[in-house]
């Protein structure tokens, strides 16, 4: 009898130690898929933003020789404007000079009047004059004034016979990503996290994660939950992994197992849980 229950004991061992690889599996699986895509989505959104940069009338613009040719040419903008709205879903999109003054701008599906006078503040433009043609700056979130909600930015210069002209700028809201990341995504069990690099939770496929303005607050913890699982930081969690990039392993929280997986890309973290 001992001897079978040696047997069975170490058996059932086997068993659960390769069912524990297979969950570890499973999570980097999940982990890179999920950061893949938000890549993919970041890099078609920058692709678009330089192809509508190209267009011509951006940098005629700024060679017109009289103000109803600006004129035409800003009514054109707007409509190549509208049309990339319409195809990507941007919610704001605007063209900016390099004293801040905008040139165009659209919110949602509309041509905006009220045009701004100083941007130079906006999280986005030091860096957007600052990169090189027919490259994209990405920006951290923050709140759009326009949009009123948490936004991701994209950057890049206008040029004319080889000069910075302007920025062009266009928004995605955070909602673009959480309804890709967690598709496919149920209950608690299972889940992807996408953390920023201030340690906010923009994403969480077990619950909406609001971002519409409220309060009339900018502060990030009116909206989003620090990363905190087993009493670790994301950024905890990275280093005991020994790789800012990726990395895996098991650890405990609210009573709860979990194997996780983690890959860092554009400025966020995707982080896949899997209860144990």
């Amino acid at each position: 009898m001992r001897p079978a229950f040696r047997f069975l004991a170490t058996s059932a061992i086997v068993v659960l130690s390769t069912q524990a690889l297979a969950d570890q599996a499973g999570v980097e699986a999940l982990a890179a898929q999920k950061s893949a895509i938000v890549e993919r989505l970041h890099t078609k959104a920058m692709k678009a933003l330089v192809n509508a940069a190209q267009d011509r009338h951006f940098g005629d613009y700024f060679a017109a020789p009289s103000h109803e040719e600006k004129s035409r040419l800003k009514d054109r903008i707007d409509q190549i404007s509208l049309s990339v709205q319409s195809r990507f879903r941007v919610d704001e999109m605007c063209l900016i000079d390099p004293q801040g003054k905008e040139i165009s701008r659209i919110v949602g599906s509309a041509v905006a009047d009220d045009l701004a006078d100083d941007e130079t503040e906006a999280i986005f433009f030091r860096p957007g004059f600052a990169q090189d043609p027919r490259t994209v700056h990405v920006s951290p979130i923050y709140m759009s004034a326009d949009a009123d909600k948490w936004v991701v930015a994209y950057t890049t210069p206008v040029t004319k016979d080889g000069e910075k002209k302007a920025i062009l700028h266009y928004e995605h809201g955070l909602e673009f990503f959480q309804k890709i990341l967690n598709k496919n995504m149920n209950g608690a069990d299972r889940f992807v996290l996408a953390v920023n690099a201030d340690g906010w939770i923009v994403s969480d496929s077990r619950r909406p994660v609001a971002i519409a303005r409220r309060e009339d607050s900018e502060n990030p913890q009116t909206y989003f939950e620090r990363f905190a699982l087993g009493n670790k930081s994301i950024d905890q969690l990275k280093d005991e992994s020994g790789d800012p990039n990726h990395g895996s392993g098991t650890l405990s929280a609210g009573g709860e197992k979990y194997a996780f997986a983690y890959k860092t890309g554009h400025r966020w973290t995707i982080v896949v849980l899997e209860k144990t």
